[in-house]
């Protein structure tokens, strides 16, 4: 008898061991999905939202980068900036999940495989300005600020 409870004490304690990890690892994703819902919360009560669609292996992305890193930053107060990573299937799934929680999804799926697509989006998600390959710092300067006035 007692040979048998230690068995089963034995074997529980092993999958206790071996499920904890999962256990971990999904309290942490439930974590994430509830910060990254608050922060589509605020911003989907902003009234500009710029979008990027970008990957790593993107030369184009590249040199949109910086140039989007500095006008973020001017626009901080303004604007909500929200980047759609295609690198990777993983990635890209996730944008897909951070696209639809923004009512971005329909944009999404189809601008996915066109990197480096910007996107300037404004209150009831209506999309005020999209471009490609673009590295025109004033035309992004013009689109914002024409955005913020339409939305204010």
């Amino acid at each position: 008898m007692k040979k048998g409870l230690l068995h089963r004490a034995l074997i529980a304690m092993a999958l206790v061991t071996l499920l904890s990890p999962l256990a971990l690892t999904a309290l942490a994703q439930d974590q994430m999905q509830d910060q990254m819902g608050d922060k589509m919360d605020k911003m989907s009560d902003a009234k500009v939202t710029v979008a990027l669609i970008r990957a790593d292996w993107c030369g184009a992305c590249q040199k949109v980068d910086p140039l989007l890193a500095e006008l973020r930053e001017q626009y901080k107060d303004r604007i909500n900036f929200v980047t759609l990573d295609v690198t990777t299937d993983e990635k890209t799934a996730e944008a897909a999940a951070t696209a639809r929680k923004l009512g971005l999804n329909k944009f999404f799926a189809a601008n996915k495989k066109k990197t480096s697509t910007v996107v300037v989006v404004g209150a009831k998600n209506k999309i005020l300005y999209q471009t490609v390959y673009n590295f025109d710092r004033n035309a992004y300067v013009k689109a914002f600020d024409e955005a913020i006035a339409k939305t204010s």
